[in-house]
């Protein structure tokens, strides 16, 4: 399955953030911990130059710590300033906050205020930071994809302005494993893909990667060797039963999915960084 899911407000934000960049000094970059490399986007990156960039890596009280911690490890060796954060923690907003203005030359902040971008994929958190960031509610947040369609400007005191943009997914997702893994970790709207075949993927990887939490979760007395088989196994033990008895294979996806994004299945990422290269 390659995804291509860019709707017409996708288009527009990005032609703003290319207009609003001129005059931003530093960019901040929702990713989301569980998929850091997957949930970057490269026309965002292509965008944003040679600006310092900081990398938060959001819901990383959703993600494996130690797949997180190597994934902080693989962008301090990148030369990038990373942070993993809840976007709804007021201690984690004041962490970002004391490190954006060294971020930039010293100068008079009073004078000349540091401008912030937040920018990232769809769903990764963008306008719930915003919200924390700036102490009330500015955005509108929720847990779908593609909700902010509208660039937003805020002040924070005298030395900081945030710019809030849309989410934006690049045209064409190449990699099948990106796509699948995007999907399941709901950056794209469930109406752009099949439930049950991202869900299938998702859950081979799930069964390789982390088989005693699927095992635990689900009360399975052994453990299926694929996806596909995972969902007919969970279907069964929730009673996601249709005429003859069969399995609703589509409703065992949404458990699936639903109960991997909300975190009930465990503390799990998506994806691991590359293996560092030899010397």
């Amino acid at each position: 399955m390659s995804i291509q899911w860019f709707p017409g407000h996708m288009h527009r934000a990005r032609k703003q953030i290319a207009l609003v960049m001129a005059k931003v000094d530093v960019v901040i970059e929702v990713l989301d911990a569980r998929l850091p490399g997957y949930s970057e986007n490269p026309l965002l990156r292509e965008l944003r130059g040679p600006r310092p960039c900081l990398k938060v890596l959001n819901k990383s009280d959703l993600a494996d710590p130690a797949v997180t911690a190597s994934w902080m490890d693989f962008y301090r060796e990148c030369g990038t300033v990373p942070m993993e954060i809840s976007a709804t923690s007021p201690k984690d907003a004041k962490r970002i906050l004391a490190i954006l203005p060294g971020m930039v030359k010293e100068r008079n902040f009073l004078m000349q205020p540091v401008n912030c971008l937040i920018v990232g994929i769809p769903n990764v958190g963008k306008s719930t930071l915003m919200n924390t960031l700036v102490g009330r509610k500015v955005a509108r947040a929720a847990n779908q994809a593609a909700i902010t369609t509208k660039q937003k400007r805020v002040h924070i005191g005298d030395e900081l302005t945030l710019y809030d943009t849309p989410g934006v997914l690049w045209p064409k997702i190449v990699s099948a494993t990106a796509s699948y893994m995007l999907a399941g970790s709901g950056a794209v709207r469930e109406t752009a893909m099949d439930n049950a075949e991202v869900a299938a993927h998702v859950g081979d990887y799930l069964l390789r990667e982390y088989p005693i939490l699927i095992q635990e979760r689900y009360k399975l007395a052994e453990l299926p060797q694929e996806g596909l088989e995972l969902l007919e196994a969970l279907g069964k033990k929730r009673g996601c039963l249709i005429k003859g008895g069969e399995v609703d294979v589509t409703k065992a996806a949404g458990i699936l999915l639903n109960e991997l994004r909300t975190g009930q299945i465990g503390r799990i990422s998506l994806q691991k960084p590359p293996a560092p290269k030899a010397a």
